[in-house]
């Protein structure tokens, strides 16, 4: 198993005989100012080589390559600046990686576990067709690993300050951060004075004429649409992809992570169930390629015999459809933001839909009326053309008075909720100044505290708290109190509450043992990240010039 990564790597010299000798020939950019290092000019290839190799790690980071947005081409453009400021000080520190670290990163990135058996062709051919996904090569997949490889190394080196941690100081973070914290609960729900907002009609009507603009219905339109179902076209699929599916698979696998591959309880899936979600998602995809064949043709012959003479009408998708004996069917109205029910549509689908018209003048041929092209569903394409469009209105008082009453009385339960717990936080610390209990205010405010499972700033979830964000906010403000201490009133969407800090509890001596050593090396890997990023940011504002006009990586 030694010899595979070394294997891989000899194949991708053979193939590249430029990497032998470092990253190949420079060229002078024909005077393209791509800004310099240290006083070196930066060429033109260095700067795409570096951008390809930030390609490579944005589809390794987050699944996807990256498009061609102006953002996405700034992010390439300030992870290739900051790369060759890497590789300048690589060679600096005379760091040189060898081929088999090159090649065991490699086999990281694919996923591929020491005890896999999986070629270095099939490693080569996986990495060769990732690449012409994304327009890279080969070639870029060993430099990138070269760099990211020499970069561990930069990282010990130069975060050696973070090994000098001791077992004793990681005994303290790990103690601060796992003992339980005792706290008590006092919530102020909106719904306890919801009973209590009575509202007279003037009360309404003022309250909708400040709102007027809440109770304005969006755009909607409804359209005829006919639906093209990928499951009627899987045979085909099938028929297309051959005998050689099940390899396919396999080398879409090996270019994935494995560990993002879960079921819905996000628990990973073993190969075995990986493979059998890629084959279905595989078949699933061509059978939309099948069936958007179908709406194309069909597409093609609705668009026939028009022009300004004969233009488009409403009429011509219902012809065309009993033709063909298809089912035209028609969708309740609805908004740009909302789909309808049984359309399984895109944001991008949405907005092509909402431009379509049957009025504009400078459209002769009435054009517009249809989408241009198919709309391609999840599991379905779609033919559409609209059917008419009911505009942007606000809904007056006596359309939605109940809604307005239901709005207002939820509207003065919150700022009774909020009333309530702010007099209550102001009482308690009046009390606890004067040495009263907070068992004492609780029972004089006429208000019931919880107690919270106890919990420490590592307890991912306790059973009272459903909601995480409250939960980690809880954590917060838990961590930043000492026993006795109360936060101030937090309000919420529903109401609010105050946390009341009663006392911590000794940590697990038996856990302290078993976790600290584990803890303790996580501990120096965060310091020696956080002493290496501190050192680059230094190094790069050093030595790297941007090219006039321009701003460089660290500068926004």
């Amino acid at each position: 198993m030694i010899l595979v990564p070394v294997t891989i790597f000899s194949f991708a010299y053979y193939f590249f005989p430029n990497n032998r000798n470092g990253s190949g020939g420079r060229e002078d950019g024909s005077g393209v100012n791509c800004g310099s290092i240290d006083g070196e000019s930066i060429t033109v290839d260095q700067l795409r080589e570096a951008m390809r190799e930030g390609r490579i790690f944005f589809r390794l980071n987050y699944g996807e390559w990256p498009d061609n947005s102006e953002a996405k081409q700034k992010d390439l453009r300030r992870f290739a600046e900051q790369r060759l400021v890497l590789n300048y000080e690589l060679e600096n520190y005379h760091i040189a990686v060898s081929t088999e670290a090159a090649a065991r990163f490699l086999r990281q990135v694919l996923g591929v576990k020491p005890e896999d058996n999986v070629s270095p062709a099939k490693i080569v051919e996986a990495l060769t067709k990732l690449g012409q996904e994304g327009g890279v090569s080969l070639e870029d997949f060993t430099r990138f690993a070269r760099h990211q490889a020499g970069q561990e190394y930069l990282v010990a080196l130069i975060g050696m300050t973070g090994k000098l941690i001791t077992p004793k100081e990681a005994e303290v973070f790990y103690r601060r951060e796992n003992e339980p914290i005792q706290t008590e609960l006092v919530r102020f729900p909106a719904a306890s004075y919801y009973s209590k907002t009575t509202p007279d009609k003037k009360d309404i009507e003022d309250f909708y004429s400040k709102r007027e603009a809440d109770y304005r219905v969006p755009d909607r339109i409804t359209i005829n649409y006919i639906q093209f179902d990928a499951s009627n076209n899987v045979a085909k699929a099938e028929k297309q992809l051959g005998t050689n599916l099940d390899e396919h698979v396999t080398a879409q696998y090996l270019q994935a992570n494995p560990a993002s591959f879960k079921d819905e309880s996000g628990k990973q899936l073993s190969a075995t169930e990986a493979k059998a979600k890629i084959k279905k998602q595989t078949i699933l995809y061509y059978s939309l390629l099948e069936a958007r064949k179908d709406a194309n043709a069909f597409m093609q012959e609705l668009t026939e015999g028009h022009d300004e003479q004969h233009p488009y009408t409403q009429a011509d998708l219902a012809k065309l459809a009993q033709a063909h004996k298809f089912t035209v069917k028609t969708s309740a109205p609805f908004d740009q933001q909302t789909p309808p029910k049984g359309l399984d549509l895109s944001a991008k689908s949405l907005h092509v839909l909402f431009s379509l018209r049957n009025d504009d003048p400078d459209d002769k041929e009435r054009s517009m009326i249809y989408a241009e092209s198919p709309l391609v569903g999840e599991d379905a394409v779609y033919v559409a053309g609209l059917r008419d469009r009911t505009p942007s209105k606000v809904e007056p008082l006596s359309a939605v008075y109940d809604k307005v009453v239901e709005d207002y009385r939820q509207s003065e339960a919150l700022k009774a909720s909020k009333a309530a717990g702010e007099r209550f936080e102001q009482a308690l610390e009046a009390g606890l100044t004067q040495g009263k209990t907070f068992d004492t205010m609780c029972a004089a405010q006429f208000v019931r505290p919880k107690a919270l499972t106890p919990f420490s700033l590592s307890t991912p979830s306790i059973p009272e708290v459903t909601d995480k964000e409250e939960y980690y906010q809880l954590q917060d403000l838990a961590g930043r109190m000492h026993p006795g201490q109360f936060s101030p009133f937090m309000a919420t969407a529903d109401g609010g509450y105050l946390l009341y800090v009663k006392g911590h509890l000794p940590v697990d001596e038996s856990a302290v043992k078993r976790d600290v050593p584990l803890y303790l090396a996580r501990m120096r890997e965060r310091f020696q990240i956080a002493a290496f990023n501190a050192w680059f940011s230094k190094q790069y504002q050093l030595h790297y010039v941007a090219p006039p006009g321009e701003l460089s990586a660290t500068g926004g």
